[in-house]
């Protein structure tokens, strides 16, 4: 807290450059966050990116919430195979476009060149 103040002394003064202006501004408004928490719930800094609501889970919870849709998936799947009765399509093969590589340039056609002898 006091390097916040300190940032906020040097912010005001007299020849003050626009680095410490701009850090004695970051300082208030961090200041300002702080007084503004909500006790227990983490302070929220403007500028600043939020975290991904789900970057607090384990491993078995992320699992346990895969599982969990990819069970949901395949039960539309089946419902969707017994209603229609035809079994479910197999995805088409992949379609490739083969493309010749480009012919070597022609030569001009014409008289061969006349070679001449050094002297």
């Amino acid at each position: 807290m006091t390097e916040m103040i300190e940032a906020i002394r040097a912010a005001v003064a007299d020849g003050a450059t626009p680095e410490q202006k701009a850090n004695g501004a970051q300082a208030c408004r961090t200041i300002l966050a702080a007084l503004g928490a909500e006790p227990g719930k983490p302070i929220v800094l403007p500028g600043v990116p939020q975290p991904h609501p789900l970057a607090g889970i384990t491993a078995d919870q992320a699992l346990a919430l895969l599982i969990a849709r990819l069970t949901t998936i395949a039960e539309a799947k089946e419902t969707a195979t017994a209603n229609t009765g035809a079994p479910p399509r197999q995805p088409a093969a992949p379609q490739i476009a083969y493309v010749n590589p480009p012919s070597p340039p022609k030569r001009a056609t014409g008289p061969a060149p006349v070679r001449r002898r050094p002297r």
